[in-house]
């Protein structure tokens, strides 16, 4: 039996730096495990953060993996990993806005069946962020009431009190749910181990919220940083997440913004590998037009 989990958990919440802290250490670093990376948007930022590069992976970016649009890209990735022989596990981080459902019903269909078993659904919990975006962001709320097992991230960046009252909220939202406290997303195989999944009857969600979309861009034009910076200022209330290598007219950069902040390192090459673009970045939106918000990115570097 393949070992099936899942890496959930709200934007910017730390699912992919939880991800390779599994992937090197076990019981995960020798199961030869396969990776199905969903993202919500055009361009596979997250996969290219992968620091084991020699597994076999999967990007599904058409939509949520809980979503009915993506199903068969899904089907088709398990019954490749399970023809394949090679892997004893496989990891699925889902897309941060995702509305979470159970797919155990998935690992049953098709010549597949009785490959896979479902390990655990784990909710990555930002310990700085998580309180300001439950109040009006469903997806953070129901991915913290589906998940098997919790893992509250950050706690580096947050007093012990904050600590204690976010497990007051996690606790009422999925009683029983054990939960662990990490910084860095280091997860330990000691609590992989008492992670036992709980099968649930619902049925896909046909779509992402409406109000929420995602817009991916790539150019070989230099960004200009005091038009972009005034523009994040400007839409802040509507971004929630962004990511990707940006060249501006100042330096190249990798940037990220979660909850408002926005961060700026070196550039990661294999993002503009893929894409055969300096800049290549995705960002999620909220309540706002669509393409009155593509115009006001491109208009930073046109």
């Amino acid at each position: 039996m393949i070992d099936v989990w899942i890496l959930g958990g709200y934007l910017g919440a730390g699912k992919t730096t939880a991800l390779n802290q599994m992937l090197q250490s076990e019981p995960l670093a020798s199961a030869s495990p396969a990776l199905i990376i969903n993202e919500f948007g055009k361009i596979g930022v997250d996969g290219a953060l992968v620091e084991r590069r020699d597994l076999t992976r999967f990007e599904i970016n058409k939509g949520s993996l809980f979503c009915i649009c993506t199903k068969t890209d899904f089907l088709k990735a398990l019954a490749e990993i399970a023809n394949s022989g090679k892997h004893k596990a496989v990891l699925i981080e889902a897309t941060g806005i995702a509305e979470p459902v159970d797919i155990e019903n998935f690992l049953n269909e098709g010549p597949h069946a009785g490959h896979f078993r479902m390990r655990g659904n784990l909710c990555i919990v930002d310990a700085l962020n998580f309180t300001q975006i439950a109040a009006f962001l469903k997806p953070a709320t129901s991915q913290v009431r589906w998940a098997d097992a919790i893992v509250i991230n950050k706690c580096d960046l947050v007093e012990p009190g904050q600590i204690q009252m976010l497990h007051g909220v996690l606790g009422q939202l999925n009683p029983g749910a054990p939960i662990m406290e990490t910084a860095f997303g280091k997860l330990e195989g000691k609590f992989l181990n008492i992670v036992v999944h709980r099968s649930r009857s619902e049925s896909l969600v046909p779509c992402a919220p409406e109000q929420i979309f995602a817009v991916s861009f790539s150019t070989d034009n230099p960004v200009r940083e005091h038009h972009f910076n005034r523009l994040l200022k400007k839409l802040e209330k509507s971004v929630l997440r962004l990511k990707g290598n940006i060249a501006f007219d100042s330096g190249d950069a990798f940037v990220e913004v979660v909850c408002g902040k926005t961060t700026k390192k070196d550039p990661v090459a294999a993002i503009s590998a893929q894409n055969l673009t300096a800049t290549a970045f995705t960002v999620i939106l909220w309540n706002i037009d669509k393409e009155t918000a593509r115009a006001e990115f491109e208009s930073c570097w046109t």
